[in-house]
């Protein structure tokens, strides 16, 4: 993975998630087998960093996870400004949503760029409180997927509170549509994700996937899905100054007659929109639903987001 880790790699394993060639760093006792209680706030156990190259700027920022007290929620603290200014990770504070997630403060004035992995991997790991302080203004993107902020959180170690988790319950249907694009929340007892990526590439075609989400599903299933991009849109995205930090390695690259790189799954892209899901519609809150997404993106995570915040 890109970047130094400021931590020692001592003592954890390496272990093979449902018999998929690529590896997660783990500590199996704690990832895989003890399962958090749901009914209570969490917290990591102690600090812990990474630094790496951000995707869209390409420059390199430092992420430190800090614990934080019962009913915090998630806070980004923009430690390279003055007076480290704090934005909460909330639907409310949604300001962008090209080809990534970008939360602020109410005059813009500070924000912090690209949080929806990193939300991901707080949300499948059953974090409730957690100060993510960040040295720039993206998110290190890690190797592209969750999996950097996995072994972080895995690493700190999960730690109950007293407090009750107050979890976001939907109780009637609730969508957004645009077209042939859609996005509906289904009253269901726990959190799954059903979507539907359709593409008219031909080697891509139509990925639909459907994930019952726990802890193991989402570290060994959900979390490895890496960026996906097409190789004809990357000139006009940098000259945007957007995907400045991508590699073939981090990112999944659609190429005009295959894919540029290995793939983790077959259907790494229907996945890699799975955990855009859990990470824009986590600003919500620990949602509990079935979510069904038809060609959606960012910008309808974050209308839906906004949605359950206001009615539930």
């Amino acid at each position: 993975m890109p970047g130094s880790h400021k931590r020692s790699l001592a003592g954890l394993q390496r272990v093979t998630c449902s018999r998929r060639e690529h590896l997660i760093i783990v500590e199996y006792c704690t990832v895989m087998g003890r399962m958090p209680d749901t009914d209570r706030e969490h917290t990591i156990g102690r600090s812990v960093e990474y630094t790496g190259v951000s995707l869209h700027t390409g420059k390199s920022a430092r992420l430190r996870l800090v614990p934080a007290p019962e009913s915090t929620g998630i806070v980004f603290v923009r430690v390279d400004l003055p007076g480290s200014p704090e934005v909460r990770a909330t639907a409310a504070n949604i300001i962008e949503g090209d080809r990534a997630t970008t939360i602020g403060t109410g005059s813009g004035e500070v924000s912090v760029r690209t949080v929806e992995h990193l939300i991901a991997a707080i949300r499948g790991m059953s974090i409730d409180n957690i100060r993510c302080e960040l040295d720039a203004e993206e998110v290190p993107m890690g190797d592209g997927s969750a999996a950097t902020f996995v072994e972080m959180i895995n690493e700190a170690g999960i730690v109950p509170q007293g407090s009750p988790r107050q979890e976001v319950v939907i109780d009637r249907p609730v969508w957004v549509s645009d077209g042939p694009r859609h996005l509906i929340a289904l009253p269901y007892h726990g959190l799954k994700v059903t979507y539907v990526f359709d593409s008219d590439v031909p080697f891509v075609g139509v990925q639909h996937v459907e994930f019952e989400i726990s802890r193991d599903s989402f570290v060994c299933e959900i979390a490895p899905a890496r960026t996906v991009g097409f190789e004809e849109e990357i000139e006009a995205l940098q000259a945007r100054g957007l995907g400045l930090g991508g590699r073939a390695d981090t990112v999944v690259v659609v190429g005009r007659h295959g894919y540029l790189g290995t793939l983790r799954f077959p259907d790494e892209i229907a996945r890699h929109k799975v955990l855009d899901i859990i990470g824009d519609l986590g600003l919500a809150g620990p949602v509990r639903a079935h979510i069904v997404g038809i060609a959606s993106g960012h910008s309808m995570n974050h209308r839906l987001a906004r949605l359950i915040m206001g009615e539930c």
